[in-house]
């Protein structure tokens, strides 16, 4: 998976997330295109950074999700 990297300048100035592509996200969950679409723009569980014609998500949305879902080892949900 690569990441994109921001210039150090970026960096000095702001705490910047690292951006996942669509292509990295759908990889990282094992999902479709068409699922990533539902999670995005019916449920609105990712918020996407269009970055030249490219859209982005942030590492750190993407972790959120992640421990928002997370039901752990003798958690029960009734």
């Amino acid at each position: 998976m690569d990441l994109i990297k921001f210039p150090k300048s970026y960096k000095k100035n702001k705490n910047l997330s690292p951006l996942m592509s669509r292509k990295d996200v759908m990889n990282h969950f094992g999902i479709s295109k068409s699922t990533l679409h539902r999670w995005t723009k019916d449920m609105g569980l990712l918020k996407t950074f269009p970055i030249g014609g490219r859209k982005f998500f942030k590492m750190e949305d993407v972790e959120n999700l992640i421990e928002s879902n997370y039901i752990g080892v003798g958690t029960r949900t009734t």
